[in-house]
């Protein structure tokens, strides 16, 4: 017999944008992913700034931990995500990011990133983007907070999203291989 899902609304089961920098840190230097940096978990850079030479960008504040799923409030149909698996020291990304971190006990990380990047849950957000009074196409992570979701047990919740992962390391693998037969 097949277990049953559960309906839940997102934010009781995640927290966003818990924890931000201060410059009251004193951090030296700063690391940090700007949104335009990271598309389907792919980063293509990471910015050092010598914080004492200089400034760091008003933008650079959110702090992220391992797991933190890093989602752009900006027009989620570009694919500006990624989940955080290891990261630098001193670490920030933009405030331009909803930083979304899962109660572990009812969510698994690697399964929400997975349902939250499906193409029609972007495609649903970023319909509620365009209907922002904002200059551009934005959601605010209430707009996530908000979303109603099917979820299985814990124990299926990582088998499905051991398995993506694993399709998600062969692609990356046959891409790199595929990269390297052209050059």
């Amino acid at each position: 017999m097949m277990e049953a899902w559960k309906k839940i609304r997102l934010g009781d089961a995640c927290v966003t944008n818990a924890d931000s920098y201060s410059p009251k840190e004193e951090w030296k230097f700063v690391n940090y992913l700007d949104t335009g940096n990271i598309t389907d978990n792919r980063i293509d850079s990471i910015q050092c700034i010598d914080v004492e030479n200089d400034k760091l960008p008003s933008r650079a504040r959110r702090k992220v931990k391992k797991n933190s799923i890093i989602y752009s409030t900006v027009r989620p149909n570009q694919r500006h995500f990624g989940i955080i698996k290891t990261q630098p020291e001193n670490f920030l990304v933009s405030t331009g990011f909803a930083v979304i971190d899962v109660d572990a006990g009812m969510l698994d990380a690697d399964f929400l990133y997975y349902l939250l990047t499906q193409p029609t849950l972007v495609e649903a957000l970023h319909a509620i983007a365009e209907q922002s009074t904002s200059a551009y196409p934005s959601i605010k992570p209430s707009d996530i907070e908000d979303l109603e979701i099917e979820i299985p047990e814990l124990a299926t919740q990582k088998k499905i999203a051991d398995i993506l992962g694993s399709l998600d390391r062969k692609i990356t693998q046959n891409t790199e291989v595929n990269e390297n037969l052209v050059a």
